[in-house]
């Protein structure tokens, strides 16, 4: 039976030449790099764009990989710096802040439920969820974002998560209740995913979804995107956030159990762009 190599032995052997090597650690880090920076950037065409950038830089700096922290610790600390300095784009820009998303919310509230047949009606909701949950995430400024993904999402110790941010341990603790008490303003006493006796329903904000235009019936981007293996256990989740202390940590629950695939375009583009990027004519990556 043939042990699968981890991501560092990977490394190390796509350093040395092994072309094999490096198109499994591509593939293997693609989706969760997909994933924060969709979580980041909040529309799935931008996610696309920023992870095509960040995948050009993991494999034209690969050789400066010392091994000092995990690999994949390390390509997040790229696709984070990345994702701070790419420029802003038009969903990310149209939210204002958490006042306003919060307000947004309250009058969205539609008195009951949009009225569909019922296959359409999950996809509507599961669309409000995402996007909502995500908008929740576009209400952080971009230092603060980058924190709660690292550390309520993707669950880094702060020691980690302070390295990737370039920062001390302390400060990147206090950008992290930060992000927790912006989140908390816009989800306590309003989301009815993380406490069911609150207000908010996502089946109460779809016809307010479709009056403004931030949801399209006929193409929910969100909903129907392609997911990786193991999604649904993950979402089981879903059913205990309502039990934690924090509401705002309980959330991060959301983003984990969305397991979202990055679409083949990330790949098929990294061929295209960086034909010659995998070795050198002696078969070694040059540092």
């Amino acid at each position: 039976m043939t042990t699968e190599l981890s991501l560092d032995e990977l490394a190390v052997a796509a350093i040395d030449g092994d072309r094999d090597a490096l198109t499994q650690l591509i593939g293997r880090v693609q989706h969760p790099l997909y994933q924060l920076a969709l979580q980041f950037l909040g529309h799935p065409q931008d996610a696309q764009d920023a992870t095509q950038e960040i995948l050009i830089r993991l494999v034209t700096r690969l050789a400066t990989f010392e091994g000092r922290a995990r690999f994949m610790t390390w390509a997040y600390a790229v696709a984070t710096r990345h994702l701070l300095r790419t420029r802003k784009r038009l969903v990310e820009s149209s939210v204002r802040g958490a006042a306003p998303f919060a307000e947004l919310l309250d009058r969205g509230l539609a008195a009951r439920d949009f009225t569909t047949d019922a296959a359409e009606y999950r996809l509507l909701c599961e669309e409000v969820r995402i996007s909502c949950t995500y908008g929740m995430l576009l209400c952080l400024t971009r230092p603060l974002r980058a924190a709660y993904l690292l550390g309520d999402v993707l669950g880094l110790p702060d020691v980690e998560g302070a390295a990737i941010c370039d920062i001390t341990p302390a400060a990147f603790r206090q950008r992290l209740a930060r992000a927790r008490r912006t989140i908390r303003q816009v989800i306590d006493n309003r989301c009815g995913l993380v406490n069911p006796a609150n207000p908010c329903r996502c089946g109460r904000q779809i016809q307010s979804a479709l009056d403004l235009g931030v949801l399209d019936r006929a193409q929910p981007a969100l909903a129907a995107h392609p997911r990786r293996p193991g999604d649904r256990r993950e979402r089981q989740r879903l059913d205990t956030i309502a039990d934690q202390i924090d509401t705002a940590v309980a959330i991060g629950e959301l983003y984990r159990a969305d397991r979202f695939a990055a679409p083949h375009d990330v790949w098929l583009q990294l061929q295209r762009t960086c034909p010659d990027l995998m070795g050198t004519a002696d078969g070694r990556l040059q540092r």
